[in-house]
């Protein structure tokens, strides 16, 4: 490995770092705010934020569209879904500890297996592997112990549990979406236009249904850190996620979000001084398991196919 690719190799993993550091400290960032403004104005002001930090990137590069292709309509469909998804995230921090979002927002690698079999022929076989169903049942397993350990326990409820489900399941069509219409566009231009659609009807929601007056009444820092979690959580993370993939690999990559809740509850823990039950614990180490053994067979499915093709290559 020569010093240029150590330098790219070094950047990618300190990018990959850094997005699952973000993404491990935007749900306690939420729960924060949860008793300084409602769901409906935090995800109005996050998502404003994003769309603003984009606007400029997009407005320069639309002429890069490839031939042929209009991003408009392309980026509408899993703009819709990251937008409920989105909603779903918001209101995620009102009903359950910062932990518990991350663990099961992980089985959103479950859902986007399950949308991939409909949607795109390539991820049919995955069905055939023996680990995907260990994966499977190891994911429905760790959702239902965190479920049963956290009723009665002050930080989750059945209402809460269903909208982190939600929310992972609409996390998991979106990524299928971005992947069957939005190939072969720029990252940032991709997400940069779904940003534009998505905050409309997020800021639509929050002068309509939120209190959105509250928000008038923050302090300067408190304004900094929605402006932080914005640019973090949305504008940010996806692009570094995105550059450790292109250097690193998808499955490497994806492999190493099992350590975002871990992270969570560590960060959590310390900060906010939450803590869940065994049971939930439990659920929560059983779930990632599931995601690993999901990630294993999408793995050897991926190596099969490689060796086909290199042997009828050669």
């Amino acid at each position: 490995m020569n010093a240029e690719e150590k330098n790219s190799y070094a950047g990618a993993l300190i990018s990959l770092g850094v997005a699952i550091l973000f993404w491990a400290s935007v749900p306690m960032l939420l729960k924060y705010f949860t008793h300084i403004v409602d769901a409906w104005t935090m995800n109005g002001l996050r998502y404003g934020f994003a769309a603003i930090f984009w606007l400029p990137y997009v407005v320069r590069h639309l002429d890069e569209v490839p031939p042929g292709r209009n991003i408009w309509k392309d980026a509408w469909p899993p703009a819709a879904a990251h937008m409920i998804g989105q909603l779903l995230f918001g209101l995620g921090p009102y009903f359950n500890d910062a932990t518990v979002i991350n663990f099961v927002s992980r089985s959103s690698f479950l859902f986007v297996t399950l949308f991939g079999f409909t949607l795109l022929a390539d991820e049919r076989p995955l069905a055939r592997h023996p680990m995907f169903w260990i994966g499977f049942v190891a994911t429905v397993a760790g959702l239902s112990f965190m479920f049963a350990g956290g009723l009665g326990a002050k930080n989750t409820c059945g209402a809460g549990m269903l909208i982190l489900l939600g929310t992972s399941a609409c996390w998991g069509l979106y990524s299928v979406l971005v992947r069957k219409f939005l190939g072969g566009y720029d990252v940032r231009l991709s997400f940069g236009v779904m940003s534009l659609y998505a905050s409309p009807g997020l800021l639509a929601l929050m002068f309509s249904v939120g209190h959105w007056h509250a928000a008038l009444h923050m302090s300067l820092w408190h304004w900094l850190l929605v402006w932080m979690s914005a640019v973090a959580g949305i504008a940010l993370g996806h692009v570094l996620f995105y550059r450790a993939i292109h250097t690193l690999g998808p499955i490497a990559s994806e492999g190493s979000l099992v350590l975002i809740p871990l992270t969570t509850a560590l960060l959590a823990f310390w900060i906010l001084g939450e803590r869940m039950t065994r049971l939930q614990w439990l659920g929560g180490l059983i779930l990632i398991v599931g995601c690993l053994a999901l990630l294993m067979a999408k793995t050897r499915i991926a190596r099969r196919e490689t060796a086909l093709v290199t042997s009828t290559t050669d």
